[in-house]
């Protein structure tokens, strides 16, 4: 009687059981699959959870940008944006420049050369010169008479003029000045000093115009000695 009943529940449960019998091969992939979705959903979970740590500790990025920094580091945020910058540039590329450089803050380094011109009858301002070291291109700079007096030597021939690095305002074409493209500096900063440069005197360069002289007159002698002759 028992055998009997627990033949009929097992070929029950075998019923059951049967349709939902699945290959090896596939649970495996489904257990595979089933686990990839857990863990991106517990992925998802964590980053989610992540900025609201955050605001709950009071660290939030807004509240570290906010705090000010110590020491020399310090960082006012309520600064307003500067749009005036330096750029170092060469006298070659403000001799050729476009409006990209009319009013900006230039920075160039020249040699001194000519001579300071005075501006006006006050004699406050002055006139200079800078030239680009081996480049032909020049351009004029006003700057105060203080500033001119830094320059020792002013180049020309047989001297070397001073370098000076100048910091100021290019005007393309300065309303101040007739227009004319100019250098407002405001910096002024000797790079070397300016230095005389006599010319030596080398007796070898005398020695070709020498010798073609004595071969001039030797030629010479040999013509009348030879005219002479044949008299």
């Amino acid at each position: 009687m028992r055998t009997g009943w627990r033949t009929a529940a097992c070929a029950r449960l075998g019923l059951a059981l049967g349709p939902r019998r699945v290959s090896r091969p596939k649970l495996a992939r489904e257990l595979v699959s089933k686990l990839g979705l857990a863990m991106a959903l517990a992925m998802a979970l964590g980053l989610a959870g992540m900025p609201m740590l955050g605001c709950m500790d009071g660290r939030s990025d807004v509240a570290f940008a906010d705090e000010p920094a110590e020491g020399g580091n310090a960082v006012n945020t309520q600064q307003l944006p500067d749009s005036s910058f330096i750029y170092d540039t060469s006298i070659g590329d403000l001799a050729q420049a476009d409006s990209y450089y009319d009013n900006q803050t230039v920075q160039v380094v020249g040699e001194v050369v000519g001579d300071g011109i005075r501006s006006g009858l006050d004699d406050r301002h002055q006139w200079i010169t800078l030239s680009a070291e081996g480049d032909s291109s020049t351009i004029s700079a006003y700057m105060t008479s203080e500033q001119v007096m830094k320059i020792d030597t002013f180049g020309r021939y047989g001297a070397r003029g001073t370098m000076l690095q100048v910091r100021g305002t290019f005007h393309l074409v300065c309303p101040d000045h007739d227009g004319i493209s100019d250098l407002h500096a405001e910096v002024v900063t000797v790079v070397s000093r300016g230095e005389e440069m006599p010319d030596e005197f080398d007796a070898k360069a005398f020695v070709p115009g020498v010798v073609t002289v004595a071969a001039g007159l030797a030629m010479l002698g040999v013509f009348y000695w030879l005219r002479e002759r044949q008299r």
